[in-house]
Order: C-alpha cells, then structure tokens, then sequence
C-alpha cells in the first residue's frame, strides 16, 4: 500500500491537492472521502484461502471475493484520487467471512496511520450510521456525512417529526433560477441517532430537490458539522459526493477497461487481491494523469465523446506498431497523429 501513499503526498506536495478542498462553515482545508464496498469476483467452482464462501456446505455453495475503497473527491471535480483499498476476504487465523464493518475499520486505521495530517469528511452509505461507526470517525478527528434512510431510522425520523411539530425544525429555501430548480432544507441539530443508551448526538439535514419538470428528490443524512442556512447547501452537495465511489470510481474501474471483475488468475492465497490493488494503483496514475498532465488530458479528449476505452486501444495499437520513447511521445502521437510526432515503426 505504500505506493499510494506516496503517489498522493507527491499529488500533496505539488498543490494539486488544493483542488480537492472542502469548506463549509468553520470547517476549512479539508477533504471528501466517501467510502463503500464492491464485489470483485464470484463463483460456484473457483475458489482460494482468501475466499469468503456463500451457503457454505450447501448445493449452491459459492466463493467470492470484496474490496473496500475510498477515493478524495470534490464537488466540482471529474477526476478522483483513490486510496489504497482494503481487501474483503477470509482473514488469516479465521473460519467466518469478512464483512464491510469490520472491512471499514482496517480501512479508516489505515488511512489515519498512512494521512494522519490530512483533515478529512467521511462519506457513506446508510449502513455505517450506526454509533461505533460515528464513534470511530470522531475518535480519527474527522468529520462525517452519512445517509439516513427511512427503513434503518425510524427512530431517529420519529424525533425529527416530533421537532418539526414543535416548531423546532429549521428551513431553508435556495432557488436556482438558471437550472430552473428548487432545494428545500429542513434541519436540526443536536438530535439522538437512535434508542441506544450511549446514542451519538448527530445533526439531521433533510433535503428535497425540485427539478425543472417538476419531480421531487428526497436525501437525508447525518452529519457532525453544524446547520445553519449558510451551511446547509454545502452539507448537501458533500453528500451528494458519496456517488463518486460508485460512479467515477467503481464503474469505471469495472466498464471503463479496467476490467476490475475479470478473474486474471486466482492462486491459492492473495492472487486475486493483489491484481485488485494493482487495477487500483493503475487507476490512481491515470487520474493524477487526467489531473495534471496537459498532454494526457489532450490524448483522452481528441474525440468528440471520449472514452478510456477507447484511449487504451490506441495506446496498444502504437506500443504494437510504433516506436514509442517516451509517454509524452505516446501522448502527442495520440493528440496530434504518428506522422507529426515523427514516431519510428518497430522493425526488431
């Protein structure tokens, strides 16, 4: 995992990292860093050590492998930085299957003890607000949004109701006349997260967006920064950040030819894993690449409507064809043509 770390201390040291900062109310020079888990590999056959097993001694038995990843994302940016992932698999010295809650806390230890500087907002799924989560996050010195849903809260919607009739819930209209959409804010702060005796204190942002057609979208999420009218839309857009693990993260790992699912061999320990932390550690250079590098950025948007795909081809094509010196031969060959760039063919 070392190469990550020093990857992003290189991407740290060089100020592209002041792209990335969150501020919101007090809170400034800080990082989004939404977390979650995806599957990498499943099978009724194919099996190692590390493979957690589905329906064990059954008909249906079957293997699988998971990984935790978590990425410094901001709102108004494409790109995303990943971290060094942290590997869902049968942990050594143990017969149970790992899971993401024990997955997350190896994760979050390892980015405290790999960052310990780095001041972060912790982005997340409905399962992880739970009190040890939020107890972990806060014990980090980090900050955390996290969703709310209705089927896992009811307790905690219960109490926002009861506020609400109270007349102790605040609200906050912002209208975006240019997109033709409204966000309505309801807050709270200070509210239980759940019935337990040793319950964290969250606070409680409700939002509805309104569209230019007219339809509805409903977020909740829990979070330790403080409401306020002049808080709450950052709140929300942070939020709203979490998809980045999902969307500029995941799927492109796994359908931007990457191939994050393909089994490139599975061995009979760690294999697997270590292709999947190398698939990451590929993606980390491209989008420090896609960040930073001019000639990069020109290769992968010659065409009207780029694809990495397609960018991984033509790569492939000149390394087959073509006599390529440097990377930054590669990528003006890319940008401007082979001709111009004067590129040899390969004739050993």
């Amino acid at each position: 995992k070392t190469p990550f770390k020093k990857l992003l201390n290189i991407v740290q040291r060089n100020g592209a990292l002041k792209g990335f900062e969150f501020k919101c109310g007090k809170l400034k020079d800080h990082y989004l860093l939404p977390v979650d888990g995806t599957g990498l590999f499943y099978s009724g056959t194919c099996r190692c050590n590390d493979c957690c097993i589905m329906n064990e001694g059954k008909k249906n038995e079957a293997y699988y492998h998971n990984i935790m990843g978590g990425c410094i994302v901001h709102p108004n940016q494409k790109t995303v930085l990943p971290l060094a992932p942290e590997a869902i698999c049968k942990q050594d010295g143990t017969k149970k299957n790992d899971c993401e809650k024990a997955a997350i806390r190896r994760f979050l230890a390892q980015v405290k003890h790999d960052h310990p500087q780095i001041k972060l907002v912790i982005l997340l799924d409905g399962l992880y607000a739970d009190n040890p989560t939020i107890a972990l996050i806060k014990k980090y010195g980090w900050h955390y949004i996290i969703v709310a849903k209705d089927g896992n809260h009811e307790s905690l919607i219960e109490v926002m109701n009861e506020l609400y009739d109270q007349g102790e819930v605040e609200h906050h209209t912002i209208v975006d006349k240019e997109k033709n959409t409204t966000h309505r804010f309801r807050y709270a702060n200070n509210v239980t997260l759940n019935l337990q005796d040793d319950a964290e204190q969250v606070n409680v942002l409700d939002y509805i967006e309104i569209d230019k057609a007219g339809n509805s979208h409903v977020w909740c999420w829990v979070t330790d920064i403080e409401l306020t009218k002049k808080t709450v839309e950052s709140v929300m857009r942070g939020g709203r950040c979490r998809w980045h693990i999902e969307n500029q993260t995941f799927n492109t790992l796994k359908n931007q030819g990457y191939q994050l699912e393909h089994s490139y061999g599975h061995g009979e320990s760690h294999l697997a894993t270590n292709f999947a932390y190398l698939t990451f550690l590929a993606f980390l250079v491209d989008q420090i690449q896609e960040l930073a590098c001019p000639r990069f950025q020109k290769a992968l948007n010659k065409p009207a409507k780029p694809t990495r795909k397609r960018l991984w081809k033509k790569i492939t094509c000149l390394f087959l064809t073509l006599m390529i010196d440097s990377w930054d031969a590669l990528f003006k060959a890319i940008a401007h043509g082979s001709k111009a760039q004067k590129l040899e063919f390969n004739t050993s």
